[in-house]
């Protein structure tokens, strides 16, 4: 299966919350991402996001 790489106003939306507080997340280490270059935008996989909120959801 191919990785699929979400751009940060994407996993904004999945979250349900703002680009900012998504690339504050990035920037902690919260949630995984990569830049290409080192101040291109950010890129993070649908896996690293399906961890993020699997480890963040309390049920």
């Amino acid at each position: 299966m191919p990785t699929v790489l979400l751009s940060v106003k994407q996993a904004a939306e999945r979250l349900g919350e703002h680009p900012d507080t998504t690339r504050a997340r990035l920037r902690a280490g919260d949630l995984k991402g990569t830049r290409l270059t080192e101040r291109g935008p950010w890129k993070i996989t649908e896996s690293a996001l399906e961890h993020f909120i699997k480890k963040n959801t309390r049920i």
